[in-house]
């Protein structure tokens, strides 16, 4: 074949493949990307809910701390000092009470007079304007207004989410941003319903309480407890109505809380969920922020990104590069194949071209110089052998040709029958011999063996005159001009060996001379007749008497070996 065709071939297959592996690629970096997209979908909503998780745990928490301080009743801020001491909660400074026309005073006055003074210079000395009376009722009042503000109706928030994860369904869904969001924005109102409904049903029943537990004071208003800035510090502060001597009073309680310490105390519910996480104060809350609490004006800060560890091929994808991979490199070899058979079927046609132009060349030459009488009488007989070694050399070339397409057809019949090598060996011996004749060579054959083999003759015949035709044709120069062919027993099997006195195969040729048409037209002409099919069919043709025949390396000459099983 042409080297331009050839490279025109593998360039072709090339650009095939480079397309494939470009599809291949483009299609494995889209699929990887959507799973890494996956991936870190799954543990943003990971994230989500363990945030949401937290959140509920840290509003239980502080609505708890809320509830608490808001059963205290009213009457406790007189002169109740035990009532609040009693309970050692660090993250409380101090528990106070202002009145609309009274000073600030303080049940723990005594106990913690410390914190007592620091909490009237804080509130005299704060930037916004008034007395500590009004200071503390704006304070109370922003509180009011911020919680109300604050979104409660966690039905209807929800039903933004819901209509995503019907149309969607649920794994989807859980991955879409929007459903976290609005998951996230429901949950909130949700925290925030259920604590406003705990601290007010223990506002109503403080309020009671009171009411029964001093009859000469009635209260008319009693407000929830509702966290709250002031001038950096974090109070609880409510507001009350109360008839003194048919008098109405109002009043503002409070208490004054560490806000370093709660932190502490409300983070250590969530460590597990959010080990990283801080909570920040929220002077003025948001009241869309899904992360901040309800219970207190602070934001959850979780100082965690979602991580999604890299996407890796999966087996789908591992099986279609396998798949791809091997059709590409199944497709080489078949060109390959073709390629070589069309190279193999070019240097057949030659090299047959080539032998058969030889001896019809000396036929026509030889019969027209018969034909016209110019031969004399005494040479005819030379010219008459010469024709009949061409015709032996034309019916063995035809005889090989016809035998190797029967065994690549699997056409090829044998007729296998049980005899002593020496019965096998005996009747071939004058046909061997006198091919070794013609090339002034002698034939040495031990064939006494009386070893049963079960053989098919005409194919061992065949594939011992291949081997002497060789002979006959390579190792005519050879010293002594013999070739031997001796029997061994190794095992099961019988050993046949050739070996002439020629020049030798090179150790690096032994598996090539037995490739079929190796022979081109140019190494036709220039070597030995042949076609290079002798060996390839002789090798095949052992084979399929359960044998083999292989090319050894000898002292001197050609060695070959053919073995064949013992009956």
């Amino acid at each position: 074949m042409k080297l331009t065709r050839s490279l025109l071939i593998w360039a072709t297959l090339a650009l095939c493949g480079a397309m494939v592996l470009g599809a291949m690629t483009w299609l494995t970096r889209g699929v990887l990307a959507a799973e890494q997209e996956r991936a870190e979908a799954e543990s943003r909503a990971d994230l989500e809910e363990r945030t949401r998780l937290a959140l509920w745990r840290i509003d239980a928490a502080g609505a708890a701390i809320v509830l608490g301080e808001n059963r205290h009743p009213s009457a406790d801020y007189e002169t109740n000092a035990d009532a609040f001491l009693s309970n050692n909660d660090a993250s409380v400074k101090l528990h106070f009470e202002v009145r609309q026309f009274g000073k600030l005073t303080s049940p723990e006055g005594l106990a913690r007079r410390k914190n007592f003074e620091s909490l009237r210079k804080l509130l005299n000395t704060n930037p916004l304007p008034g007395n500590e009376w009004s200071l503390l009722t704006c304070a109370a009042v922003a509180g009011e207004n911020a919680w109300q503000s604050v979104p409660k109706d966690a039905v209807l928030s929800k039903g933004n989410y819901a209509n995503i994860r019907q149309q969607k369904g649920g794994p989807e869904a859980r991955n879409d941003s929007g459903y976290q969001t609005n998951f996230n924005n429901a949950e909130r109102a949700q925290r925030a319903k259920t604590v406003e409904d705990t601290v007010n049903n223990s506002a109503q029943v403080d309020l009671n309480q009171t009411l029964d537990a001093s009859p000469t004071e009635q209260l008319t208003d009693l407000a929830t407890m509702r966290a709250v800035w002031v001038g950096g510090d974090l109070f609880l502060l409510r507001q009350l109505t109360a008839m003194v001597s048919d008098v109405a009073e109002k009043r503002v309680q409070g208490v004054w809380l560490d806000q370093e310490l709660l932190k502490q105390r409300l983070l250590a519910e969530v460590k597990d969920l959010l080990p990283a996480s801080e909570l920040t104060a929220i002077l003025n809350s948001p009241a869309d922020d899904p992360l901040a609490l309800v219970s207190f004006p602070f934001h959850l800060q979780r100082n965690e990104l979602p991580h999604a560890a890299a996407s890796h091929p999966n087996g789908p994808l591992i099986v279609g590069w396998a798949a791809v991979l091997l059709a590409l490199l199944t497709t080489s070899f078949l060109v390959h194949g073709v390629m070589r058979l069309s190279e193999r079927r070019a240097s057949f046609v030659s090299a047959v071209t080539h032998e058969l132009r030889t001896p019809l060349t000396t036929f026509r030459l030889y019969s027209d110089m018969l034909e016209s009488g110019v031969v004399k009488p005494e040479r005819r007989g030379d010219y008459l052998r010469v024709l009949s070694r061409e015709a032996d050399r034309l019916s063995h070339l035809v005889e090989n040709v016809l035998s190797f397409s029967k065994i690549e057809r699997g056409s090829a019949r044998s007729v296998v029958r049980e005899t002593t090598l020496h019965d096998l060996l005996e009747p071939m011996r004058e046909r061997l011999a006198a091919r070794l004749a013609t090339a002034g060579m002698d034939l040495e054959m031990d064939s006494a063996s009386t070893v049963r083999v079960r053989v098919d003759s005409a194919a061992v015949e065949h594939i011992l005159f291949n081997l002497i035709d060789n002979a006959a044709k390579y190792a005519t120069g050879g010293e002594p001009p013999k070739v031997e062919i001796t029997t061994l027993t190794n095992g099961r099997m019988v050993e046949i060996i050739v070996i002439d006195h020629g020049p030798g195969i090179p150790i690096s040729e032994h598996g090539r001379i037995f490739r079929a048409f190796h022979k081109s037209a140019r190494e036709a002409a220039e070597s030995r007749p042949g076609v290079g099919l002798g060996l390839a069919l002789s090798r095949r043709l052992a084979k399929s008497l359960g044998g083999g025949l292989e090319c050894v390396d000898a002292k001197h000459g050609a060695c070959f070996v053919l073995r064949l099983p013992i009956a």
